[in-house]
């Protein structure tokens, strides 16, 4: 049956409303204003830009083919409205995803299920986080990069299970690498989901590779295809591939909640509704896709404990997903295809149902941001506003300026305005963070004089200051050639005279 005549044209439909609905609300938080000061800064130069956080140096590991695309195609175009409009486009593909990689091997009635499985059978207190598609968490990252690459790993996914099924031509193996050039640039933890997917089709169909890579004209194809998207990756002009894999463990310590909510309260609050998907994953052996997803789910583990157990990484948390899409698959294929066992299935239905029920209590923020939001019901359900106590000022702040401020947020707001910082807005190991930490506390610090205080100021060619209004270097005398423009509350900004 094709998807748009079946039940999965019926949920796309809903989901891409849902998606609309959400967007319209235009409330945004966390890394969205970073992925605006990314189009930002390449709207402003797209060929050569600096980096969006603290503009020092050309390139950013940020600058992804998706950010590129974004940035030329809409030029003219508000980078707000940009990012929006991806954030549908990507809900649009990751369905297609799914429905590649699951309807087209198990069935509508299986791609259905597994859609929603992956939407609701996460914990009780789902996490909003990168790469994390749970209902909640992806009512707020829909736009992110991490979206669109898992979309793309699906993709992949199903055009490698294609290739080793048919291993005939060159067109799969050269779309398996532009799949992968694009998976590795737009979102690097997702490219390590993407490899562990296609390790674990590789291990359990090692009859099917051995037979494609004994084909010399099959073999050579691929071969190439690797080897034109791996020198495509590296001479991508705008990042440094081996920058970003040098600094990895950079970005070990932020993710340790997700590996901490593997062990808290047995589970449950993370990843614990997933449970009720491990036996229809320990029996899906003879169904569709079940060996795959029991290989898949295997290899993710394994990846996970050696990355955060042996090599002492908590990064190797991003690949939890990849952990529970198998089981939400396994799950979907045991419910959605005949058995003989109605019994059975009707009381295993009965128990997915009940998690489900309690997955939608879990992600009713997801549901909640498509209305109006009272702070009640916000601070009920965690659903943040988009609104700062900086909003007043950063309009008065020129794209490209250098902005100099006490409080994180506030160098997130300026970001997102197509500002610099020169602090560091989100972890960003490719500065020298600490040095700029200390130039910062010290600009601010009482004891600090006006003439060192200038000093710090032309360093990093500040044009702005924002912070407290009983900030030193904005008393008289703290700070020559600065001043102030408005006050916003208890926070005052104060600029580099023209």
């Amino acid at each position: 049956m094709p998807w748009w005549r079946g039940p999965y044209a019926v949920l796309a439909g809903l989901m891409v409303l849902w998606a609309v609905g959400v967007t319209l609300r235009h409330q945004w938080a966390g890394d969205f204003r970073l992925h605006l000061a990314t189009i930002e800064a390449l709207q402003r130069e797209p060929w050569h830009p600096r980096d969006p956080m603290v503009g020092a140096a050309d390139g950013s590991p940020y600058y992804s083919p998706y950010m590129v695309f974004l940035a030329l195609a809409g030029h003219g175009v508000a980078a707000r409205t940009l990012l929006e409009i991806s954030g549908v486009v990507n809900v649009v593909l990751l369905l297609a995803g799914v429905w590649r990689f699951v309807g087209r091997r198990a069935g509508a009635f299986p791609a259905v299920l597994t859609v929603v499985f992956w939407l609701l059978l996460w914990g009780t207190e789902p996490r909003d986080w990168s790469g994390f598609l749970d209902l909640y968490s992806l009512s707020w990252t829909l736009s992110y990069p991490s979206t669109l690459a898992t979309a793309l790993m699906l993709f992949t996914w199903d055009a490698a299970l294609t290739w080793l099924d048919r291993p005939a031509g060159w067109r799969r193996p050269a779309l398996i690498g532009v799949l992968g050039f694009l998976v590795v640039l737009v979102h690097p933890f997702t490219a390590v989901n993407t490899m562990i997917g296609l390790a674990a089709f590789a291990v359990c169909r090692p009859h099917r590779l051995r037979a494609a890579l004994t084909t010399w004209r099959s073999a050579r194809w691929l071969l190439l295809a690797t080897v034109v998207a791996g020198l495509a990756v590296l001479l991508w002009p705008w990042s440094d591939i081996t920058t970003l894999l040098g600094a990895s463990g950079e970005f070990s310590d932020i993710h340790r909640p997700l590996i901490e909510d593997i062990t808290r309260d047995w589970g449950l609050p993370g990843y614990g509704l997933a449970a009720v998907c491990v036996p229809a994953l320990a029996l899906a052996g003879r169904r569709a896709l079940g060996r795959e997803l029991q290989a898949l789910f295997l290899t993710a583990v394994f990846v996970l404990v050696v990355g955060v157990l042996v090599l002492g990484n908590y990064g190797f948390g991003r690949v939890i997903p990849v952990v529970l899409l198998p089981l939400h698959a396994a799950l979907a294929i045991r419910l959605g295809t005949a058995s003989r066992k109605v019994a059975v299935r009707i009381g295993y239905g009965l128990a997915a149902l009940l998690f489900c029920v309690v997955g939608v209590v879990a992600n009713v923020g997801g549901l909640v941001r498509l209305g109006h939001v009272d702070a009640a019901v916000a601070k009920k359900w965690n659903v943040r506003d988009s609104h700062s106590p900086y909003d007043a000022l950063v309009p008065l702040i020129r794209p490209g300026s250098v902005v100099i401020t006490t409080r994180p947020w506030a160098r997130r707001v300026v970001n997102a305005r197509g500002a610099y910082s020169v602090q560091p807005g989100w972890p960003y190991p490719f500065v020298n963070e600490d040095e700029r930490t200390r130039d910062a506390k010290a600009f601010f610090r009482e004891r600090t004089t006006a003439q060192e205080r200038q000093r710090i100021a032309e360093r990093y060619h500040v044009a702005c200051v924002l912070a407290w209004h009983t900030s030193p270097p904005l008393k008289p005398g703290g700070l020559a050639g600065f001043d102030r423009r408005t006050v916003s509350g208890k926070y005052v900004l104060a600029c580099r005279s023209l």
